[in-house]
Parts: C-alpha cells; sequence; structure tokens
C-alpha cells in the first residue's frame, strides 16, 4: 500500500532530500546525509524522524547544540545533546557550528492545522466560563493547565524541557486528579480539531503528547508570555 503522507523535505548547499515516515535519517560527519568531513563534527549530530503524527529532531551528539530557526517569524528553539523537539515550524532552518564552521539545512516541515472549531466545554463539567483561544475555546482552567506547561517556554522561547505533571499542578495548586482530568480535555479537544500527536498513553508517548501540546499552543498563540499572571489568579 502506498503512503501518501507529506514528506519532510531538506535542502543542503543545492541537495533535496526526502524523509520518509518509516526511515529516519541521520547527518553528521557520517550517516544518511554527510555535512563534512569536519573533525569537530561529530559522525552522527542529528536525526528526523516520524513519530505520534509528527516529526522530530533528536541531538544524539554529545557535544554540539543544534538550533532550529523558523524562517517565518522570530521563534526558534535550541536542541541540546540528547534532547528531542518536535518541528513545528513549516519552514526552518536548522543550524549548527563545529570548530570555526557554520552549518545549515532548510527543512520544510508538513504540520497537520485544526479544520474545524471544537465546542466549548463538552469535555469540562465544572460550568466555568470559556475563554477563545485563535481558533478553539478553552476555560479558563484548560488555558491555565496548558500555560502552567507552557511556563519554561513562554519565560525562555529557547527552552524544549517541560515539567512534569506533579510540578504543574503544584504551580497551580491543584490536586494532581485534577490536573489529569484537564489535560485529558484539552488533549481531546485539539485533536478533535485535527491537531495529530495527542494521543498517547501513560508511557513516554505521554510526554510527547504534551511536547505537542506545548508546541502547538505556543506556535498557534493560543498562549502567550502576557498570559503568565493566570497562573497566579
Amino acid at each position: 500500500m502506498s503512503d501518501d503522507r507529506p514528506q519532510l523535505a531538506i535542502d543542503f548547499i543545492g541537495e533535496e532530500y526526502v524523509v520518509d515516515h518509516d526511515r529516519p535519517l541521520t547527518f553528521g560527519r557520517s550517516g544518511d546525509l554527510v555535512i563534512d568531513d569536519n573533525q569537530h563534527l561529530h559522525r552522527r549530530l542529528g536525526q528526523f524522524s516520524f513519530a505520534d503524527g509528527m516529526w522530530w529532531l533528536h541531538n544524539v551528539g554529545s557535544a554540539l547544540t543544534i538550533e532550529v530557526v523558523d524562517r517565518n517569524s522570530p521563534s526558534r528553539l535550541t536542541v541540546v545533546p540528547g534532547a528531542t523537539a518536535a518541528l513545528v515550524f513549516e519552514e526552518a532552518a536548522v543550524r549548527f557550528h563545529a570548530g570555526s564552521t557554520n552549518y545549515e539545512l532548510t527543512i520544510d516541515v508538513p504540520i497537520a492545522r485544526p479544520s474545524v472549531v471544537s465546542p466549548a466545554d463538552e469535555a469540562d463539567q465544572d460550568g466555568a466560563a470559556t475563554v477563545t483561544g485563535r481558533e478553539l475555546t478553552f476555560t479558563p482552567d484548560q488555558l491555565r493547565c496548558i500555560i502552567a506547561l507552557a511556563e519554561p517556554r513562554l519565560v525562555d522561547p529557547s527552552r524544549v524541557d517541560l515539567p512534569t505533571n506533579k510540578a504543574a499542578a503544584a504551580r497551580l495548586g491543584w490536586k494532581i486528579t485534577k490536573f489529569n482530568r484537564k489535560l485529558d480535555n484539552v488533549c481531546n479537544k485539539v485533536d478533535a480539531a485535527g491537531v495529530q500527536g495527542l494521543r498517547g498513553g501513560t508511557d513516554s508517548l505521554a510526554t510527547r503528547r504534551r511536547e505537542r501540546l506545548v508546541d502547538f499552543a505556543v506556535t498557534s498563540s493560543i498562549v502567550s508570555a502576557a498570559d503568565l499572571p493566570m497562573l497566579d489568579s
């Protein structure tokens, strides 16, 4: 059966590469995409892969940092060694340097966009008034749930780490059961709007679900640094 899902497109100094969903692509001094024979460059610095409905960049090196820069806005992400980041910019530059040499890959990322507006409060039973986002509607508590997870990113856009659910619940003064219920409601709502990567269980998939939610909420301007005071309200 043919796979007609959009593929990840990469350009490196005029050479084009296409990454299939079922075959990750590595790059560095060796690997699938050979960057350079620069001895300061890792043999394998990074890897592009597809999982949970979206594309990911893994920094598989031990010393070099990778930067992902949105080509259409000032937004950027820093991916430190050992870290993984969701590719949430549709047109991005992947930059890194080894020794005295700078390198850049340009990538085009197929990203699912919400095509419908989810009805407000169909999953929440607390009777709270709704707050309207850019394309979806959320209760104040649902927004606080998102903001608590996104707080490190909203304070420092280069960060990719997230607080644990327990830490986010404590930040809000909630019981963990309440936080988990709100998070499930939010993820179900965004998933229903057509955003992929939000179906997870209790293992690592749940962590990626939270990463996908934060990436979508921040890049879609559903939450911003101006919303941080809601954490203390």
